[in-house]
């Protein structure tokens, strides 16, 4: 939630790539599941940066923002859940598309 998503996945992405295919884990679900973490962080308050650019947008305070993220940060955290307990739901497609 400190760091711009783009910059923590072109950084951390390449360091953590090898050990957690080493454990097993496939690298498209990573990148899913990475790409779901940076958005449950660029939403989540206090620093989140998509609070600010909706807070602009919609020009409303911090606290009414804040308290409108809440059900999108549940959802996003109810799919990293659902995706870690069932893989193939982020592997299907790509599966049928490489005929694997």
């Amino acid at each position: 939630m400190f760091v711009d998503p783009i910059v923590a996945i072109f950084i951390l992405s390449p360091v953590f790539q090898p050990y957690v295919v080493g454990a097993g884990v496939d690298p498209i679900l990573l990148g899913t599941l990475v790409t779901l973490q940076a958005a449950i962080g660029s939403a989540t308050p206090p620093f989140g940066c998509d609070i600010f650019t909706a807070q602009l947008i919609f020009r409303r305070p911090y606290l009414e923002v804040i308290g409108h993220a809440l059900p999108f940060l549940l959802i996003l955290i109810l799919a990293t859940i659902i995706l870690i307990t069932f893989p193939q739901i982020a592997l299907f497609l790509p599966s049928l598309a490489l005929g694997g």
